[in-house]
């Protein structure tokens, strides 16, 4: 064809006919498929220069389009918003009941099945869509939108632990930063936190105890707040974590002198039970947490038969089964040598007349009753 000339109707339609025709073959149409086929369009990351737009849109003012006023479709009524929308034949044939996607994303059913469709599917551009969304922040009126759709709304146990799982492991969003060695009450503040340098109003405070009184009063929430931990506690990999985060945070409570001396303790508890129910009386046959010669405070005393019985903490005073050639804390080596210390001094006073007796944690635990018949041994020999 020359340049600047155009089809008639009826070149267009012999032409049409024609691409028809060769195109119901399906050899034909899967060889022209595979012609083209991973091949590159010739105008792929071009862009059309400022001056080719200006001559394009001058050559095409005033003309009026192929399609205009051809009807080929059909005007419908949406199912959701009741509003009239035209609808094209390819739509009409895929089913078209929506005149939009906010509308077609508000129909129940078709949520529910695409839910189940997508089920246990992994995104194929996942790690695009995170590259897309990283360092982005939501909008004020998102937010907004997003509280009000949540609000009233209570989360599953199950939602609540995968949750959980999801993030287990990953660095949290304050790794690594530093933080301001500033007082903020009795504790250290991040340095991009939110709340820096802000407090809590009396009303704020107020009702956020009021929150937290109704919350614990409600039965059903303590129930699955108990779940929640025996399932999460029920993994030794996360029980063993747990353990050694409270250990770092009471010895970190002990380096600033915050958290009070241990007295009563359950392994004391365990002694004092088996003792009472062996028909000892405390405060006639023993004493609980005795002040020695003003010098030490021992877990047990008998002071008729001149006994001492303390009760040790694997951890605290330093088991040797358990830590043996392991490297110390400081706080169990100076608990060893308190212990060594008070166990020489009791027993060399009163012309050696005192007894000295200790039993570990796990001991305790294992048989408390074994223990106490050593203790009732030793009284006799006493007597």
């Amino acid at each position: 064809m020359k340049k600047g000339s155009k089809m008639k109707e009826e070149q267009r339609k012999r032409v049409s006919e024609a691409q028809k025709k060769r195109f119901a073959n399906s050899a034909e149409k899967k060889r022209v498929s595979e012609f083209f086929r991973g091949r590159t369009p010739w105008n792929k990351g071009k862009q059309m220069s400022e001056d080719y737009k200006k001559r394009s849109s001058e050559a095409h003012k005033g003309q009026v389009a192929w399609n205009k006023d051809r009807k080929v479709g059909k005007v419908l009524v949406c199912s959701i918003c009741n509003k009239e929308f035209y609808a094209s034949p390819s739509k009409i044939k895929r089913g078209a009941k929506y005149c939009s996607h906010s509308c077609m994303f508000k129909d129940p059913e078709l949520i529910k099945k695409l839910s189940e469709s997508h089920k246990g599917q992994i995104p194929t551009n996942l790690e695009q869509l995170r590259k897309i969304n990283l360092g982005r922040k939501l909008s004020e009126e998102s937010r907004r939108k997003i509280s009000e759709k949540n609000k009233g709304k209570k989360r599953s146990i199950e939602s609540i632990e995968k949750n959980r799982l999801a993030h287990f492991g990953k660095p949290t969003w304050n790794k690594g930063k530093k933080m301001l060695k500033i007082p903020f009450g009795k504790r250290l503040i991040w340095e991009k936190h939110p709340l820096f340098g802000k407090r809590h109003s009396e009303e704020s405070l107020r009702k956020m105890r009021e929150s937290h009184k109704k919350q614990m009063a409600n039965p059903e929430f303590i129930k699955r707040l108990s779940e929640i931990h025996k399932k999460r506690l029920s993994n030794p990999e996360e029980m063993k974590r747990q353990v050694e985060v409270s250990r770092r945070t009471l010895l970190r409570l002990y380096e600033s002198g915050a958290f009070p001396k241990q007295e009563n303790t359950s392994i004391e508890r365990f002694i004092k039970a088996e003792l009472i129910k062996r028909g000892y009386k405390e405060g006639t046959d023993f004493i609980h947490q005795y002040r020695f010669m003003n010098k030490f405070m021992c877990d047990f005393c008998f002071p008729k038969q001149k006994v001492v019985v303390e009760a040790y903490g694997d951890f605290w005073h330093g088991n040797p089964i358990k830590y043996a050639g392991k490297k110390l804390h400081k706080h169990q080596i100076k608990g060893i040598n308190r212990d060594k210390s008070k166990e020489a001094y009791i027993k060399t006073v009163d012309n050696h007349s005192w007894t000295f007796l200790s039993f570990w944690e796990s001991d305790i635990k294992k048989d408390v009753t074994k223990c106490v018949d050593r203790i009732e041994e030793t009284l006799a020999k006493k007597r």
